[in-house]
């Protein structure tokens, strides 16, 4: 026995077409979109962040030189008051070095995290990737098959019969 379906709508059918083929195409906006901008933060990281990172660090160390240098000049004239805050200053500046020094550290470590994290996310969305990209155009070709074979089906439903021909009768006469 052949299985029947219960179709109560086909506009439902031709209404859910497009909102199908939206989904497919908001989803892989989406997937793409997520790992485009994890690659435009850790692009920014490099051209923005360890550039000025590199620039403090030599700035700092620039500084610790010359408070180094103070601080020798003071130590040479035996002058104790001025020699220590000279010391603090030095202190402070090697403090700021090694705080440019870790921050650049610090970025260069996210930057390898951040480019390990976007290739696993990108081997995970791989099968979603591939699902929505062969099966929504997959899934709307068999919308736009069920539609053209219902409207067919009730087409030929509607159709009023065609009254049957009579079937043709010899009138032509044996002669014997």
């Amino acid at each position: 026995m052949a299985e029947s379906a219960r179709v109560t709508s086909i506009e439902a059918l031709t209404e859910f077409r497009p909102a199908l083929i939206r989904f497919g195409e908001e989803a892989q906006a989406a997937l793409v979109s997520v790992g485009s901008n994890a690659a435009m933060l850790v692009e920014t990281l490099r051209r923005e962040r360890l550039p000025h990172w590199k620039r403090e660090i030599r700035i700092r160390s620039e500084e610790a030189v010359r408070a180094n240098t103070k601080l020798i000049q003071q130590t040479a004239s035996e002058s104790p008051r001025p020699s220590v805050d000279a010391r603090k200053a030095y202190e402070l500046a090697k403090r700021r070095v090694k705080e440019a020094e870790d921050k650049y550290e610090h970025t260069q470590r996210s930057i390898r995290a951040l480019e390990k994290e976007i290739e696993q996310y990108r081997t995970a969305i791989q099968p979603m990737a591939s699902i929505v990209r062969a099966s929504v155009p997959k899934a709307v070709a068999r919308i736009d098959r069920s539609v053209a074979a219902l409207d067919a089906y009730t087409a030929a439903e509607h159709r009023p019969e065609e009254p049957e021909t009579p079937a043709k009768t010899d009138t032509s006469e044996d002669t014997e």
